[in-house]
């Protein structure tokens, strides 16, 4: 076998392999199911629709008189399109949170990483490795003194911008979470905490040649639940 070979298949091993050590959880919304570990820093998730939601109690980060604090964790969820005739195209993850700052020398700041990683198709067209996007994603400068204040980021992954991707059925999305609270001086104090995270799909139908020929080979990759009607 290939360098190329065993390296794409440690790649989704060790993706699978964080899920099946975990403390999995499995819901569905209308068009996909998450299976994520519910004993991160994430906590449990509700579904409403294509989106997937947490609500965390403990992201923290708290610095006081002096020194540096930092909270991060990794979050690996697995979404699989459940629709017949649908794949997923886009990804939207939205975090917020607030933070608290008293004294010159004190700042916070929040930021990580998103990606997407195919477990059914390989980029480019005929390579070895699992497609996957990920960006980068920072909080603007947080600098309210003495008054609690909020902040949010956001980042957004489209499929197609891979060119030989486009959509899927199967991938794992992985977010990756930092907060850190920094004082430089007795008597200050910085605060930054995490409340909100969530990601919102796009689902569209798959081309219709593309479909024709899943259901000629017994709809591979479908769970065969039919989409609602409207």
């Amino acid at each position: 076998m290939k360098t190329t070979n065993l390296i794409a298949a440690s790649i989704l091993f060790a993706l699978f392999s964080l899920q099946g050590q975990a403390a999995s959880v499995t819901k569905c919304g209308t068009d996909v199911c998450f299976t994520y570990d519910d004993s991160t820093l994430f906590g449990d998730a509700s579904v409403v629709g294509n989106s997937i939601f947490f609500l965390p109690t403990d992201f923290i980060a708290e610095s006081l008189n002096g020194g540096v604090d930092s909270t991060n964790t990794t979050l690996n969820i697995e979404v699989n399109a459940i629709t017949a005739g649908f794949d997923m195209s886009q990804f939207l993850l939205q975090e917020q949170g607030d933070y608290y700052l008293d004294g010159e020398g004190a700042s916070v700041s929040a930021g990580g990483l998103f990606a997407v990683t195919s477990t059914s198709k390989t980029c480019p067209d005929g390579g070895f490795f699992p497609c996957r996007i990920e960006q980068i994603f920072n909080a603007d400068p947080m600098t309210t003194q003495g008054a609690f204040d909020e902040w949010s980021v956001a980042a957004a992954i489209d499929l197609a911008s891979e060119g030989d991707w486009g959509t899927d059925s199967s991938v794992i999305m992985t977010i990756e979470n930092i907060i850190t609270a920094t004082t430089l001086n007795d008597g200050e104090e910085a605060f930054i905490q995490k409340k909100i995270a969530g990601v919102g799909i796009t689902v569209v139908p798959v081309p219709a040649a593309v479909w024709l020929l899943g259901s000629a080979l017994g709809g591979l990759g479908f769970m065969g639940r039919r989409r609602k009607q409207k």
